[in-house]
Parts: C-alpha cells; sequence; structure tokens
C-alpha cells in the first residue's frame, strides 16, 4: 500500500471525533449518557480533564522530539530510514497512538457522559487498526524487511495484544 492511499491521517481523524463531540454537546444528542456526578466533584473532573489534555499534548511534542532524534518523520510522508525499537518501540508497535486515549478519558469525565470514552475512542482505535497501521507496517516491511519481520514477532502492536 502506497501512502496515496491513506488519506485521512490520525490528527485528522482524531479531530473529526473532536468535532462530532462538540455537535452532540451542541445537540445534546448523547447516545451514552452517564449518571449524574455530584457537583462538589466537579473541580476534580476540571482537574482531571486538564491532566488529560495536558499529558496527551506533553505526549505529541515528545513524539515529535523522540521522532526527530532518530531523523525519522512521524507523519507518514517517507519510508523510515531506521526502524526503531528502543522504548517505547520495545514494548509497542504504536505506542504514541495508545497515549491517545486521554482526551477521550478527559472529555468523558468533563461532559459527564461515556460517548468520548465507549464511543468515539473505540472508533478511532478501529480506523487506527485496520486503517493507518497496516499502511505504516506495510511501509515498514517494505524499508526494512526480515528486520521488520523480527521486530513484529517480539513486539505486539498495541503492547498487551
Amino acid at each position: 500500500m502506497d501512502n496515496k492511499e491513506v488519506r485521512v491521517q490520525p490528527p485528522q481523524a482524531f479531530l473529526i471525533h473532536l468535532f462530532a463531540l462538540l455537535v452532540q454537546w451542541a445537540l445534546g444528542a448523547w447516545l451514552l449518557p452517564a449518571p449524574p456526578l455530584a457537583q462538589s466533584l466537579l473541580t476534580l473532573r476540571w482537574a482531571l480533564f486538564v491532566f488529560s489534555v495536558a499529558a496527551f499534548l506533553l505526549s505529541k511534542v515528545w513524539m515529535v522530539k523522540f521522532f526527530a532524534k532518530h531523523s525519522a518523520n512521524p507523519m507518514f510522508k517517507d519510508h523510515a530510514k531506521t526502524l526503531i525499537t528502543e522504548f517505547p518501540f520495545s514494548v509497542a508497535r504504536n505506542p504514541f497512538y495508545l497515549l491517545d486515549v486521554l482526551p477521550f478519558l478527559g472529555l468523558t469525565l468533563i461532559l459527564g457522559t461515556l460517548d468520548p470514552l465507549l464511543l468515539h475512542c473505540p472508533l478511532f482505535f478501529l480506523f487506527l487498526n485496520f486503517y493507518i497501521v497496516p499502511a505504516e507496517e506495510n511501509r515498514l516491511l517494505l524499508a526494512h524487511g526480515a528486520d521488520y519481520e523480527a521486530y513484529k514477532v517480539s513486539v505486539k502492536r498495541w503492547g498487551l495484544f
């Protein structure tokens, strides 16, 4: 699969989900409403929301710096020149995508609905798992052959599975 087949990048898909959540919020059209939480927990919910969004943004800064250190591009444009197998890639083949759950968790806390975590997050990860990751894996296989095959055998796609 060449890069022309991947038209929607993960950041674009993520923004689509955020836009859908904004529309749901504006319309009050939650599919999975959560039981109401005590008003006294509002400060804690906001703090956890801010923490999750900050951790997500810091993880993206770390990702950009990590790839720059290895002269690689995180935006699926070029074939990888080197196969990166050090931490966090020694734990999961797609470690930075795993951190994308953080804003969905934060939005679940602040919006008081389960839609971000139980609907939008799984849909986003299905998009990654069946559309983006196979294309990335194919590019890595073309670029690194047997080395990438050996890496795939030793490190699971999402860490645990």
